[in-house]
């Protein structure tokens, strides 16, 4: 296996937190407060939640765990920054993207052998329930680490049951980049997009070709149609690191849609099954010259229409119609804040299992999740250790085809 190969369907890490966007401090899942940074370790479900020591064991929802080794410790929250959200979806924007323009040096790639311990040894469920627009917490970054990022909106074709954001959405930000380092393994192109909402949180979801990537013999960025389900790979490695996802999500490979369908007082809408983004413009993207890459993109006129948008209305695959476009409104731009600190959550897959559970029924778990126990319910930090990890923290090898060990209870409808 090539360390090089290794990709992943995830958010970046940041690594400041930006107290114009999130200032809240962190808490606890029983109200503690803490007395110090929130962590992972081996001995805490596997790395599967991060934890923070206590100034008190006396919480406000009960008395918090002890260890041998942390004292008293409970598993950390993010909570809302209201302040921040009770702000337009116009204004978060500009916040945003000011910051954005502010420096334009970007990121930088991480060894290969570190994005595989890395990944391993962070908690990927912040991912899925952090809901600010940047991350809450200081994280070191493996993966998606070079980007642009820009202004987006969504302009519905109009003549389709979807609501809330499906109607259209004026205030996007994309973010483009490739999950691995460029190079003769080729690229592998992916972007995060979210969607501002007055006084609200903002929607996001992410979408890819494939967690393969595509060779260097694709040599545009837009090469292929993405989508926000991703295909299951026969990678070593990328098994390994979506593995470690089963902590956060038993269909980690599929991200929901429902938020973006939800009413101003985050009612539940009508969404799709899956969405599909097919390109309309392309760029010249040499894997060889990340750089140039880049740049081209940075290139793309304001005002181009970049992806037309189908969905598929239920599981299992349905025909793909045609909903809308994806147009450029704010220069694509390499960005320091983009690529370190700029956050898109995952939405569960199992919050759009939950309100459309026939969908769950039609699928094939195991093939489109990667997973039998697929259900209307994310694992809890308890399961941290199944598979791939066995107790003591480490790779099980005999979890059996499906990945799951023995003693894994399947989550159902």
């Amino acid at each position: 296996m090539k360390l090089s190969t290794l990709v992943l369907l995830a958010a970046p890490c940041a690594l400041a937190v930006d107290p114009d966007v999130y200032s809240v401090v962190p808490t606890t899942e029983k109200g503690c407060k803490c007395s110090g940074p929130c962590s992972t370790g081996a001995f805490f479900k596997c790395n599967a939640a991060a934890y923070c020591h206590v100034k008190d064991k006396n919480c406000a929802k009960g008395t918090a765990e002890w260890s041998p080794t942390a004292g008293h410790y409970d598993y950390c929250t993010y909570e809302l920054d209201a302040k921040y959200e009770s702000l337009s979806a116009a204004k978060k924007k500009t916040i945003l993207l000011s910051k954005v323009n502010a420096d334009k040096h970007g990121g930088k790639f991480p060894s290969t052998v570190r994005v595989l311990t890395g990944i391993m040894g962070e908690s990927v469920r912040l991912s899925f329930e952090s809901s600010s627009d940047v991350f809450p917490e200081e994280r070191t970054k493996y993966i998606h680490s070079v980007g642009v990022t820009g202004g987006i909106k969504f302009v519905s074709s109009g003549g389709h049951p979807y609501t809330g954001l499906f109607e259209g959405a004026e205030h996007g930000i994309v973010r483009f980049s490739s999950a691995k380092q460029p190079g003769s393994g080729g690229i592998a192109p992916g972007m995060g997009v979210k969607f501002l909402r007055d006084g609200r949180p903002s929607a996001n979801f992410v979408s890819m070709y494939s967690l393969d990537g595509q060779p260097c013999s694709d040599k545009g960025f837009f090469e292929h149609e993405w989508s926000n389900h991703i295909p299951t790979t026969d990678n070593f490695g990328l098994k390994l690191i979506a593995k470690k996802f089963w902590q956060a999500s038993y269909c980690p490979l599929m991200v929901g849609l429902s938020d973006l369908a939800s009413g101003s007082d985050a009612s539940a809408g009508t969404f799709p099954f899956r969405l599909h983004f097919k390109p309309l413009h392309n760029v010249d993207c040499d894997c060889n010259d990340y750089a140039s890459c880049l740049a081209n993109l940075e290139s793309i006129p304001v005002g181009t229409e970049i992806f037309s948008v189908s969905a598929e209305a239920n599981a299992p695959s349905s025909e793909a119609v045609v909903i809308g476009k994806v147009i450029l409104t704010d220069a694509l731009s390499r960005s320091t804040f983009g690529d370190n600190e700029l956050f898109f959550k995952h939405q569960y897959m199992e919050d759009d299992f939950k309100l459309r559970p026939e969908w769950l029924k039609a699928i094939d778990p195991l093939k489109e999740c990667n997973m039998k126990g697929v259900g209307t319910t994310p694992p809890s930090v308890a399961m941290g250790c199944t598979s791939p990890f066995g107790s003591n923290g480490f790779l099980n090898s005999n979890a059996s085809s499906s990945g799951m060990l023995a003693n894994d209870v399947p989550i159902t409808v």
